[in-house]
């Protein structure tokens, strides 16, 4: 029997219960590192989804995270589009990577104060993108820091950016006002002031300039010079004016007394309104001024819009609508009632639409929705001719509190007609009042634009060579000429014109454009009908001149499949016909190898 005692003695228990204990104390430790560095990533983890999460609830355009270095750690993909990059190229590189005006130096002492003060700093820096183009933006640097057990407090910086040029294009509300406008806002004496918030910038009209005293452009624009003209009792009303607009985000109405740079004192009229994005981002605060000291004066007890209506509306060719809130008229002026034939008294309590009368749907709808009367509006008149209106919208409140729409207009109807005239006779022929070239030109891009992939789309063109034109023109005149060339149009196109458009393309040519199916038995009948018509006699002074004709045909899209082909293979199948005195000629394969064999010839004959 084996004797442990021998093995197990005080000496070898004590031994093996320290090499226990070393064991247990290593497996402890080793375990506690792996606890830590597992609970390290985790605590990463979970700083990298919070800096994630306050990166997104920032995000206004383009945003991207970097530490205290510099160095990119999270971005969004608008950060990604603008820089051409994928994330692999930026993420863990430095900010100074991305190509701008922006010099840290310039801005070290205002970033480091702002940063302590506020916890954010903006500015504007220029990006300068691979194709050379410019782009402005708008930056917002906010300070993040967040607690972590193994480093402590870690510093972060989340950079927000606005592309400005986005911004400024969609920024066109007052800036596009065009020369008339600006002329009723003289004659109405109506100024108005913008802040663009983007931009740090105001603008004044130039009206805004007159009331004020000054001439445009004679000081920088601020709202301090706007609200120090104002009487020191005036004031508050200007300011809660302004504070009320902000809070309920609608347009806000007051009046109230200046003195401006002139020494006039003058009654204004005040309108603000705010404007904020869909995130309730202040963008720009509107400021409308109306200067109604004459109105006042004249009749303390009455609305300073009638007197505007009955002093100079009614003496003008500006068209003048007063409606309530729910656009039923309240009152016309004199070119109104004129325009329509209603007087005033009838027109009162009728609504907007039926003022208008019949409009189409797109015209219903600005008219329903916004009166955003981007384009001129069409009106006719009593006798049913159409007039086209450039009307303007404003609303305001009148004293006793009731609101009121006003639509100031501009009967633009000569000009437009004068444009569509000039429009006319670019693409009508001026001998035969036929469309020309020009017109054939529009109608096939726009026939080709729709049609030209569908191989269930047919069209036929025939070219009309006249023949025998010059011996009248030699022989009479150009005006006997002309003469005869109105007489075959007449004859062709009471012949053919039911076909499609008939267009006199060149001097001695005519093209029919005939979108439809055309077999060879038509086409033969076509072309026989045209060729009896141009051999009976033409009259010219006393004497019978007969002509002839040589036709050439091309279709779609058996022969052509684009609009430069169909015409070319019309015109060279119409030389074919003169080449051969033939009647007419259809384009086919072996005519395209001709002509490509008398190029080759021509081209031989230069280089000889």
């Amino acid at each position: 029997m084996i004797d442990y005692s021998k093995f197990f003695s005080v000496e070898h228990i004590i031994m093996i219960a320290a090499v226990a204990a070393g064991g247990f104390l290593c497996c402890s430790v080793l375990a506690l590192l792996i606890f830590k560095s597992f609970r390290q990533k985790m605590e990463a983890s979970e700083i990298e989804k919070c800096f994630f999460a306050g990166l997104i609830n920032q995000v206004t355009d383009c945003a991207c995270l970097i530490d205290g270095e510099g160095i990119i750690k999270i971005a969004n993909d608008q950060f990604f589009n603008y820089c051409g990059k994928t994330p692999e190229k930026l993420i863990g590189k430095n900010i100074q990577r991305i190509q701008t005006d922006y010099i840290h130096g310039d801005h070290q002492e205002a970033f480091r104060k702002a940063i302590r003060e506020r916890g954010f700093y903006e500015f504007d820096v220029n990006y300068f993108r691979n194709n050379g183009d410019v782009t402005p933006f708008h930056l917002t640097i906010r300070l993040i820091e967040i607690e972590t057990r193994k480093k402590g407090p870690q510093k972060y910086y989340c950079i927000t950016a606005v592309d400005l040029k986005k911004t400024n294009e969609k920024d066109d509300y007052i800036m596009q006002q065009q020369d008339k406008l600006l002329e009723i806002q003289h004659l109405a004496k109506l100024g108005y002031w913008e802040i663009d918030y983007a931009t740090k910038k105001i603008y004044w009209s130039r009206e805004l300039y007159s009331i004020l005293g000054y001439e445009e452009g004679e000081i920088e624009p601020t709202l301090d010079v706007i609200y120090a003209m104002a009487y020191e009792d005036d004031q508050n009303r200007v300011w809660k004016a302004f504070l009320n607009a902000f809070q309920s985000q609608k347009k806000v109405d007051t009046q109230y007394r200046i003195k401006n740079n002139l020494g006039k004192t003058l009654d204004i009229y005040l309108r603000i309104r705010h404007t904020f994005s869909n995130s309730n981002e202040h963008l720009r605060t509107v400021g409308i001024l109306q200067d109604i000291t004459k109105q006042v004066d004249l009749r303390d007890e009455l609305n300073s819009q009638l007197i505007y209506k009955d002093t100079v509306l009614n003496n003008c060719s500006l068209l003048y609508i007063e409606c309530n809130s729910d656009f039923s008229v309240k009152s016309i002026n004199n070119p109104v009632s004129h325009l329509i034939g209603i007087n005033a008294e009838a027109a009162r309590g009728k609504q907007l639409l039926e003022i208008f009368g019949k409009l189409s749907r797109a015209h219903r709808n600005f008219v329903q929705d916004n009166m955003n009367f981007a384009r001129p509006m069409p009106l006719k008149d009593f006798s049913g001719s159409m007039h086209y209106i450039q009307w303007d919208h404003a609303t305001f409140t009148r004293k006793n509190n009731e609101f009121v729409n006003i639509l100031v207009g501009i009967d633009i109807t000569e000009t437009i007609e004068q444009r569509k005239a000039i429009e006319d006779s670019f693409a009508i022929d001026p001998v035969t009042k036929l469309p020309n070239r020009y017109k054939l030109d529009q109608v096939l891009d726009n026939y080709f634009e729709k049609n030209g992939k569908r191989q269930d789309k047919h069209l036929f063109l025939l070219f009309i060579h006249i023949k025998g034109l010059y011996v009248i023109a030699d022989g009479f005149g150009q005006s006997a000429e002309d003469q005869v060339m109105r007489s075959i149009s007449e004859r062709l196109y009471s012949a053919i014109g039911k076909y499609g458009l008939f267009v006199r393309r060149y001097s001695n040519q005519f093209v029919l454009f005939y979108p439809c199916e055309v077999n060879m038995e038509k086409t033969a009948e076509l072309c026989k009908l045209i060729t009896e018509l141009l051999r009976i006699p033409f009259a010219v002074k006393d004497s019978q001149i007969n002509l002839g004709s040589h036709i050439g045909v091309s279709k779609f899209p058996e022969h052509a499949k684009s609009k430069e082909d169909l015409v070319r293979f019309g015109s060279a199948a119409m030389h074919e016909a003169q080449h051969l005195n033939a009647d007419y000629y259809v384009y086919s394969k072996d005519l395209e190898l001709d002509v490509k064999e008398k190029i080759k010839k021509y081209k031989a004959t230069i280089n000889d």
